[in-house]
């Protein structure tokens, strides 16, 4: 069995391999192939059991295996790509609603493989945050130096930011047949992303809800810590 976050009702979940595995593939040069291999699961959580299709490459020719035999190579393979893919939307706790739903739509691009979606809203975050916080003129470099400027981000936070505006600039006016934004590169921006919600949102909320807890504790001791 295979295990996976399942693309019809999000659960983390293993995967029964339902029927026969399926093979389609091109040749490479004069003698190898290039295989796909495919095959329908059945998801294991008795709330869902929805079906999804497994695939995966293979550099070799399999022609000669049995069915039996394709079917233990096949679950012996990690999976590669399950069909309906899961989608990610994390939460955002802490952050103003428009801005964490921004955010999260950006991940959910991103477990699709839509990276210039996914940077593109990175980059809406980026400039939202400064609206939030008052800041709206000027473009979007201006808006992120006054993010600095004022205190609402560091130096190194500010060069963060900086580094997601050039990302979405880049989809926003790159050539469509232009090489592709990678997966690495779009995961990074939004790991970025993720940085400076903490920074301007998260982390001092966090901070405000651990200080009143003690302030209570000290309220409740009829004193004040050291």
């Amino acid at each position: 069995m295979a295990t996976t976050t399942c693309g019809w009702c999000g659960r983390l979940t293993h995967m029964t391999l339902v029927g026969d595995v399926q093979r389609r593939g091109r040749a490479i040069g004069d003698t190898r192939r290039w295989d796909t291999f495919g095959a329908a699961f059945r998801c294991d959580n008795e709330e869902c059991l929805g079906l999804l299709i497994g695939q995966v490459d293979l550099v070799e020719d399999m022609g000669m295996l049995t069915q039996a035999g394709l079917k233990a190579r096949f679950l012996a393979t990690e999976i590669q790509e399950w069909t309906p893919s899961a989608v990610r939307w994390p939460p955002f706790e802490d952050v103003p609603e428009a801005i964490a739903a921004a955010a999260s739509e950006a991940h959910a691009c991103l477990s699709i493989n839509a990276h210039r979606g996914a940077v593109a809203l990175a980059r809406a975050v980026v400039e939202a945050i400064a609206k939030d916080k008052g800041i709206t003129r000027g473009n979007l470099q201006k808006k992120i130096d006054d993010l600095a400027a004022q205190g609402f981000i560091r130096g190194a936070t500010k060069e963060t930011a900086h580094e997601i505006r050039y990302g979405g600039n880049e989809v926003a006016h790159s050539d469509p047949t232009a090489e592709a934004l990678s997966a690495d590169d779009a995961q990074e921006i939004l790991d970025l992303m993720d940085e400076i919600l903490q920074e301007v949102y998260q982390g001092p909320a966090k901070t405000a809800r651990l200080k009143e807890r003690r302030q209570e504790r000290e309220r409740s001791a009829g004193g004040e810590g050291p």
